[in-house]
């Protein structure tokens, strides 16, 4: 039987992350409700080394998946390097792991998940794998220009904001094509790629445009990768809640039953854990569609956790400006 294995990295101390345990719930509950723990072959969830402990405990209520619990520092030595708060960028850091997957599964297609991603449909492997190819979600690049140029620039090729182009998790991807990647990003800066992408912290590249793009370059898409065919769900709805909007209404309009209900096209959605809205919230607009137990957790809101990611942010931007001044 074909197998998938699956990807996810977690972080559970910082404003955007404090109740990522709680997202997690839901998440694993729509898989067993609208799949199997045993279409994964592996379930590989990264959590940096100081929180190893405490996600050790969270994740017994998953434990029907074939969890494999990683400590990052234990694979992804190279952050130490780069130990400025602003050198690692939170969002780099999930996808430097998302494209280490090749090194920690087996099967050819592994699907990346975030913690703000749930299931709105049943699916089996033979929804997600099609003829041997990957389904894909795919959006105009123009849509994301400030991505896919950066990432183009850092290959050393043209964007082609005319097409079409992979778009964001929930997304299979190939374990041949992201080793591609990463060798060719050792050929174009001879040295290894975890440490060319964590120099490159100041630009916008995506794991998701740079693995599309050199796939492209190559030649390759088609033969990994399949966009819905007639009579298929694709793998993301049609509309997902990437904003609060006043008071969280974007949440509260969302068309849930239309997602959920056999007309609905979609597998997957995302309420944004960057709305800050709370998961039981969440959880009032879901539990009709399937039921979600959350655990208790620690919610990890340290002050000063807050300073340094505004620190940082600031720190690039001005570093940014500076490189504009300096025509660099």
């Amino acid at each position: 039987m074909t197998k998938l294995s699956a990807i996810l990295p977690i972080k559970t101390r910082g404003r955007h992350y404090a109740d990522n345990i709680a997202r997690c719930d839901i998440l694993f509950s729509s898989l067993r409700a609208f799949s199997s723990p045993a279409l994964f072959d592996r379930f590989v969830v990264v959590v940096p080394s100081n929180e190893l402990a405490l996600a050790r405990e969270y994740i017994k209520a998953w434990s029907d998946f074939p969890i494999d619990l990683v400590d990052e520092s234990a694979h992804m030595g190279a952050f130490a390097e780069f130990s400025q708060p602003h050198q690692i960028r939170p969002w780099h850091r999930q996808q430097i792991i998302k494209l280490y997957a090749p090194a920690l599964i087996e099967t050819e297609f592994f699907m990346v998940f975030d913690p703000d991603v749930f299931a709105v449909q049943p699916f089996t492997i033979d929804d997600l794998i099609l003829d041997g190819r990957a389904l894909t979600y795919t959006q105009p690049r123009q849509r994301e220009a400030h991505l896919w140029r950066p990432s183009a620039g850092l290959l050393r090729q043209d964007p082609y904001l005319d097409r079409t182009g992979i778009w964001w998790t929930p997304a299979i991807l190939s374990r041949t094509l992201v080793s591609r990647l990463q060798h060719r990003l050792e050929e174009l800066y001879q040295r290894d790629w975890i440490r060319v992408l964590l120099s490159n912290y100041m630009i916008n590249w995506t794991e998701y445009t740079l693995y599309w793009l050199n796939a492209e370059r190559e030649g390759l898409i088609d033969q990994y990768h399949i966009t819905p065919p007639p009579g298929c769900r694709g793998l993301h709805v049609d509309e997902s809640v990437w904003y609060a909007g006043k008071g969280g209404r974007n949440l509260e309009q969302w068309q849930a039953a239309q997602h959920f209900g056999p007309e609905g096209q979609g597998l997957f959605a995302v309420v944004q854990s960057n709305t800050y809205l709370p998961p039981q919230r969440v959880v009032e607009k879901l539990h009709p569609y399937f039921p979600i137990q959350l655990q208790p957790y620690q919610r990890q809101t340290n002050p000063l956790l807050r300073t340094v990611e505004i620190y940082s942010a600031l720190a690039r931007r001005g570093l940014s400006l500076l490189r504009q001044m300096s025509g660099r």
